[in-house]
């Protein structure tokens, strides 16, 4: 369901079965948790609809967002602004969930939220060149009708933010220059974290460190399997703020990236792409496009036969129709749920190790409360301090999960068990679970 033009859009609606939902009651039983703390910890806390007359060159569009606030037991509701046409009410329940898992996996003082802002920036941008009230390209559009959402978006909801209750961040269609537009309005550096350059509580590596933390989990299971990284091929899907950081990282600790695809189009070389080139080619020309390489599907790349295939865009885009066709010996969570549930099981079966979302890219909110921390006032962050924090925090994160792993549950299985321990044992300790 989309969010909906009205409020029982969204009341006469029930959540469908979700990836995290069913991991966490599987891992419930396992636990021995009982079904009504388990129940309570999947449901959110509180859900915020709203529509936001945004002005954007001459003209009002209604945009539909909303604020999932699911967790706090750990600490503030975290978790980044999504603006895309397909967001909805329950994907974005399902990446605060999500984003709670993560922050309690890596063990760090904060909880889950997330928000969803829906709108069809390239339609708006073609009724607007019709229109004739404006002419430039799509990037200077989407830049300049972003700015317009963010700041209605923060009139709304400041009050969250600059009261540390809910921290926002970048997610995917925004970033940093939709995160100073928050700032602008709280002129609080710690309401919101994923600032630019030299703002106000700015932290040195937090525009790198998901895709950081991708990597750092690629090399760190090489290490485990005995491989060099010179020995290793991998394939990406996506190239923006997470895959674009993770291929170039990879490429220079010496893996062979022999493919990468985006909704742009896709590139392939069996000996190896200069991701540090490519980065350049795509920064100039916005796509992939021109660049000398073979072309290559999203389809094709998932086929790749890899040691290391990263998923590092969107959700849900491994499933059950293409995952028999999935030749990777390890398949890298880059983003957020992009193997299903049942690909996983599928996956599982065929003896492909599955490194998941809420370890695989949780550089990123490690990096975010690193930055909220230091705007608190707390010590000032380097950038080699910033991922040295990173791959403190993985390294302490596996050795949490091995005891488990080494008990016969998956890595999935493992990192699900850690982070739902510790969220029962807190709620459990601030009584916060109904008797």
């Amino acid at each position: 369901m989309k969010f909906g033009n009205t409020l029982e859009d969204y009341v006469h609606s029930s959540e469908p079965h979700t990836r995290s939902g069913t991991l966490l009651l599987e891992s419930a039983r396992r636990l021995r948790i009982k079904p009504d703390d388990a129940a309570q910890i999947i449901k959110p806390s509180t859900v915020y609809i709203q529509r936001l007359p945004v002005p954007i060159m001459g003209r009002v569009v209604n945009v539909i967002s909303g604020i999932v606030l699911h967790n706090r037991a750990r600490g503030p509701y975290k978790g980044g602004i999504r603006i895309a046409k397909d967001v909805d009410i329950w994907e974005t329940t399902e990446l605060a969930r999500l984003m709670t898992l993560k922050t309690a996996l890596a063990d760090i003082d904060l909880g889950g939220g997330k928000s969803g802002i829906s709108i069809d920036l390239r339609a708006l941008h073609a009724a607007m060149l019709r229109e004739k009230r404006f002419l430039g390209d799509f990037r200077e559009f989407a830049r300049i009708a972003k700015a317009d959402i963010i700041i209605e978006f923060t009139d709304q909801f400041g009050w969250l933010f600059s009261g540390h209750h809910y921290i926002p961040a970048p997610d995917m269609g925004s970033g940093a220059e939709e995160m100073v537009r928050i700032y602008n309005a709280t002129l609080d550096p710690a309401s919101v974290t994923g600032k630019p350059d030299g703002v106000e509580g700015w932290l040195p590596g937090r525009t790198e460190a998901t895709g950081y933390g991708v990597w750092y989990a690629a090399v760190k299971d090489m290490e485990r399997r005995g491989l060099a990284p010179d020995q290793c091929t991998a394939a990406i899907q996506g190239f923006g703020k997470v895959g674009m950081h993770a291929a170039t990282a990879l490429h220079r600790s010496g893996v062979r990236i022999v493919g990468l695809t985006d909704l742009t189009g896709g590139l392939y070389d069996p000996g190896g792409l200069d991701t540090l080139d490519v980065a350049a080619h795509y920064a100039r020309h916005g796509s992939f496009n021109g660049y000398k390489a073979r072309s290559l599907t999203s389809k094709r790349l998932f086929g790749l036969r890899v040691d290391y295939l990263i998923p590092a865009a969107t959700g849900h885009v491994i499933h059950a129709g293409n995952a028999d066709h999935v030749q990777a010996r390890v398949i890298v969570e880059g983003a957020n749920m992009p193997v299903t549930y049942d690909a996983m099981k599928i996956l599982t079966e065929k003896g492909v190790d599955i490194i998941p979302d809420i370890y695989a890219n949780a550089g990123g909110v490690i990096a975010s409360n690193l930055e909220f921390r230091q705007a608190l006032g707390g010590q000032k962050f380097t950038r080699p301090m910033t991922f040295a924090h990173i791959r403190e925090r993985f390294d302490a994160t596996y050795d949490a999960m091995k005891p488990l792993m080494k008990k016969g549950r998956t890595m999935t299985e493992a990192s699900i068990d850690v982070a739902l321990q510790r969220i029962h044992q807190t709620m459990t300790e601030r009584d916060l679970l109904s008797r």
